[in-house]
């Protein structure tokens, strides 16, 4: 009869049991990001991640305490130094990435699999538990999260946290499994913070014997912390956290845990880490094209000790680096959708940091057009602190044609381009480099798209500037109660097989099946004369 887990117990508590209170299972966790195309792979030339960054972020806490020999994580294979550590991680992209998973698993011989699944990415995310369940079969305990979890099972109201009051999309995996739509492939689905519950997953995990999944479900304490919903399809249970906040100040950093192994071509060939202020999970703004937007992602949080974990994480950075890449300089991408939330009295409490000890690191994040407009001096001071790159979501240069945007917020004084010319004016004088956000599919003309590009290759021919361009194509999203999305299962992968797929790996995210609502989908053709533009503008120099 395996111990009990006592609800409540800390993590300092159980690490303090007797060795011999009773036998623990030693855990064998590989995570995994689960690939949103049926074929190919992504153009080196489409600006792209090599990390699973969420689900670095995701497993911070369990890795680090792993790393740091504490709990049942310490026995686990995700104690070793961070360069060992991200062999047990795999960042897939289409289904030719297989062979990659099932040496993984072969090599690693997991009991748990942990899939982090965008919307997109749903129909890979079942291809590989699949794979995985033909492999180990029951063994393994197979665990999904991801953004597209977020926005399909939910709470309508945070303030009300009981599970009665859970609400699944029609694209909810667990309800696709109660409603046999998909296999009985995920043990758990979980929505929300995660950081902490997998912490305590792990821990059950150890002290499970004959059926881990059910056994989680019957001692997992709704006290753990962070907003999260726990949902386990096979027994038709589900738990809703208490709501206890996460305390940011104490969680460990990705950079701190995984290391440094990226560099971005905008930082001159240093090595670049990605950090996070953790001020909440989207962006401050509420613009309809968008799933980051506030009303769908939340609103800011513990903005007070965002200062202080930048600083710190920059400080990591510049540690790692010199340990891991002495001959290389530092750098770091913050992947906030807006930096520090855009709130000036943080931002400027970073830069005090930073003015009071300074770091060798020079380091990028995103900030919107009229947010550098109007906090000229802020962004002044930061480039002087070793901001070197600023990437804006420029979306289009008619706003109007799209049915506008939220962060459009100057609108009236004067045009979305003269304030974006403006814009690369003050950062050419500040040396900051700029790199652009396109999205298609929102509505426009392909004339205006053409004209979009062709001003941005005459930009660059003239200033230099912007550097860079990341282009996607609207996608619409589950977005927990959006009307539009309320039939969609997302089972199709978002762009078969054939020339639009292929030309699709060289955006960011795109899709076929999934346009937003009264918007026509995307033609070869023209997806065909954009890519020959972006390819036009890479080749300019100024």
């Amino acid at each position: 009869m395996p111990m009990q887990v006592t609800k409540g117990a800390s993590l300092d508590e159980r690490s303090c049991e007797p060795q011999d209170a009773a036998p623990h299972l030693q855990i064998r966790a590989i995570a995994i990001s689960a690939p949103e195309c049926i074929s190919g792979y992504k153009s080196g030339r489409a600006l792209n991640s090599t990390d699973p960054v969420s689900l670095f972020n995701a497993c911070r806490s369990a890795a680090s305490l792993a790393q740091g020999r504490k709990g049942a994580w310490a026995n686990s294979n995700w104690g070793r130094s961070d360069k060992k550590l991200r062999e047990h991680f795999l960042l897939m992209y289409s289904l030719d990435d297989m062979h990659r998973l099932e040496n993984l698993i072969q090599a690693s011989r997991p009991n748990i699999l942990f899939i982090g699944t965008m919307t997109l990415c749903m129909p890979g995310a079942v291809k590989c538990a699949k794979l995985a369940r033909k492999m180990f079969g029951d063994k393994l305990l197979i665990i999904l999260g991801g953004r597209h979890i977020n926005e399909t099972i939910y709470l309508a109201d945070e303030r009300k946290r009981s599970p009665s009051l859970v609400k699944h999309h029609r694209a909810s995996p667990g309800r696709l499994i109660r409603e046999l739509e998909i296999p009985p492939l995920f043990d758990i689905i979980i929505s929300g913070e995660a950081e902490k519950l997998i912490v305590e997953i792990g821990e059950l995990f150890s002290r499970s014997h004959q059926s881990p999944a059910t056994f989680i479900a019957e001692n997992l304490d709704t006290k753990t912390e962070g907003r999260w919903i726990a949902d386990f399809p096979l027994s038709d249970n589900t738990l809703v956290s208490d709501g206890i906040p996460l305390k940011h100040d104490e969680l460990p950093s990705v950079v701190g845990t995984f290391g440094v192994t990226a560099s971005f071509d905008v930082f001159q060939g240093r090595m670049t880490s990605h950090i996070f202020s953790d001020t909440g999970p989207g962006c401050i703004y509420d613009c309809t094209f968008c799933s980051e937007r506030r009303s769908i992602a939340g609103n800011i949080q513990e903005i007070q000790g965002a200062p202080r974990r930048l600083y710190n994480q920059l400080k990591e950075t510049v540690s790692a680096v010199k340990q891991d890449h002495p001959n290389k300089g530092a750098s770091a991408f913050v992947e906030d959708s807006i930096f520090l939330s855009g709130s000036p009295a943080a931002i400027t409490q970073l830069c005090q940091l930073l003015e009071k000890a300074p770091l060798e690191i020079i380091f990028g994040g995103q900030f919107t057009i009229d947010q550098i407009l109007r906090k000229k001096d802020v962004i002044q001071r930061l480039a002087k602190c070793g901001l070197r790159y600023i990437f804006i979501g420029l979306e289009t240069l008619e706003p109007q044609e799209i049915g506008g945007m939220s962060k459009d917020v100057d609108c009236k004084k004067q045009t979305w381009k003269d304030r974006f010319l403006q814009t690369l004016d003050f950062m050419a004088a500040n040396h900051i480099d700029c790199g652009c956000a396109l999205l298609f599919g929102l509505g426009e003309a392909h004339t205006s798209r053409r004209n979009l590009l062709n001003d941005l290759i005459a930009l660059k021919r003239e200033t230099g500037q912007p550097l860079t361009l990341s282009a996607n194509w609207a996608v619409q999203h589950p977005l927990r109660s959006c009307r539009e999305s309320e039939n969609e299962n997302y089972l199709r992968w978002g762009t078969p097989e054939g020339e639009l797929l292929d030309y699709f790996h060289r955006f960011g995210e795109a899709s076929l099946e999934y346009p937003l609502p009264n918007v026509s989908t995307p033609q070869a053709g023209e997806v065909k004369e954009i890519i020959h533009l972006l390819n036009e503008f890479e080749a300019t120099d100024a």
